[in-house]
């Protein structure tokens, strides 16, 4: 199971995107099974705190553009 940015690519734990017009790193990508969730967390460019969304399964269209990804 997977989350996906909007132009449908996965997102990845160390991607860098662009969330809220904010610069964000995604710090890990953990699945829930058992509400069929993903939580999302990361950190802001401009901030100490890690913050997570919550999104269903499977979904794009929450704000999340990749900017960049590890190889």
């Amino acid at each position: 199971m997977c989350g996906f940015y909007d132009d449908e690519q996965k997102i990845k734990k160390g991607d860098k995107a662009l969330y809220k017009n904010e610069n964000i790193t995604i710090v890990s990508a953990k699945h829930l099974s058992e509400n069929r969730t993903m939580d999302i967390t990361y950190i802001a460019e401009n901030d100490v705190l890690q913050k997570i969304l919550n999104i269903p399964y499977k979904t794009s269209g929450f704000g999340l553009s990749l900017v960049q990804r590890l190889i």
